[in-house]
């Protein structure tokens, strides 16, 4: 079956305290990802009213930034002294750099293969402030290592890039970081991916990321812009809050990735960073999915996403709660046409 958009408007009616007790519809649209079927729940209209939890106490973020720094491991001093090193099968210096970016080997891996890359030696870094160069240059540091695992362990050739920010996105440390992950097989997600885009392929002969862009351009109703060779979106069935997601048609994975699209990535994630800063989100994650090292998987390309995450403050709540931990459905209070349109004024 070809590419297609599987919507459904629900309502639901309350008597509700906020209009007087009178009778209130609320509209509800379930949606459905167009390569995976996973399902989301947008509750229009809800946007104004979890914006207070979205929001960050920039107080209370300066007191964790200014808490951390002396003990910090990711800064220069700690980095040099303390941070772990490397086997010699990746390399013999223990550690390496890309332009500012250090990379090192995670404390406790998460994976078969886990390293770290601090981008930068600033440990407060605004949202507004994270640049295409810093990006980069983490990103490249990222591919040297998975070169590198490659090399000794030929196995090791699922990859995937990932990044949290502040700890409301998970992280249990201020500075900016960025973990390279690797594994004799894919991560789950990326498995689901490889496997739809897989069965897509073989059931309409074409590639699912080329007729997506085509039809987003199409539409133009989610379609941000192209940025050296990589198209961003804001996709049809978001997997969280102020999402945009990245195609790099026909490139299968991260070592076919020019340095051109390397930056597009790069480039777009700092736009849609200094985005975030303009409207009060202070925390995020990122994800970069990779098909196979050392293969042509021609019908999978690189593709990345970015969510937002609610606010570091005082009286802090969780965006996750149980209807996504347990029971897998996500909940979202703007269309993703209406983060288009705001997006789209940062690529201008």
């Amino acid at each position: 079956m070809p590419l297609h958009y599987e919507s459904e408007i629900r309502e639901a009616q309350i008597l509700s305290p906020l209009k007087n007790f009178q009778l209130t519809t609320q509209t509800l649209e379930h949606r459905s990802d167009p390569l995976t079927g996973r399902r989301v729940i947008v509750s229009k209209g809800r946007l104004e009213y979890v914006k207070r939890f979205i929001q960050s106490e920039q107080a209370f973020i300066d007191e964790l930034v200014e808490s951390t720094q002396a003990t910090c491991p990711f800064c220069p001093h700690a980095v040099e002294k303390n941070a772990p090193k490397f086997p010699n099968d990746i390399t013999p210096e223990g550690r390496f750099k890309i332009g500012e970016a250090v990379c090192f080997p995670s404390l406790f891996a998460h994976e078969d293969f886990n390293a770290l890359v601090v981008p930068t030696t600033k440990h407060r870094v605004q949202l507004n402030e994270f640049t295409g160069k810093m990006l980069s240059d983490g990103f490249k540091a990222c591919f040297t290592y998975f070169t590198r695992v490659l090399a000794a362990w030929p196995e090791a050739k699922y990859p995937a890039i990932i990044m949290n920010f502040l700890p409301p996105a998970g992280s249990t440390i201020a500075h900016p970081h960025i973990q390279a992950l690797a594994s004799y097989q894919p991560i789950q997600m990326i498995s689901n991916l490889l496997a739809a885009s897989e069965s897509y392929a073989t059931g309409n002969g074409a590639r699912y990321w080329d007729d997506l862009i085509e039809i987003e351009k199409k539409l133009d109703m989610r379609y941000v812009k192209n940025l050296d060779g990589v198209d961003w979106i804001t996709p049809f069935a978001p997997m969280g809050l102020n999402e945009a997601q990245a195609i790099v048609r026909g490139k299968p994975n991260l070592e076919s990735l020019s340095d051109k699209e390397l930056m597009g990535l790069a480039e777009g994630f700092a736009k849609i960073l200094n985005y975030y800063h303009d409207n009060d989100v202070r925390s995020f994650n990122l994800a970069i999915y990779s098909g196979p090292s050392r293969e042509k998987t021609d019908h999978f390309s690189v593709t990345a996403r970015i969510v937002s995450r609610y606010g570091y403050k005082q009286k802090f709540v969780s965006d996750v709660w149980a209807l996504q931990y347990l029971l897998g459905e996500q909940e979202l209070f703007e269309s993703p046409e209406e983060t288009c349109v705001k997006l789209k004024k940062y690529f201008e």
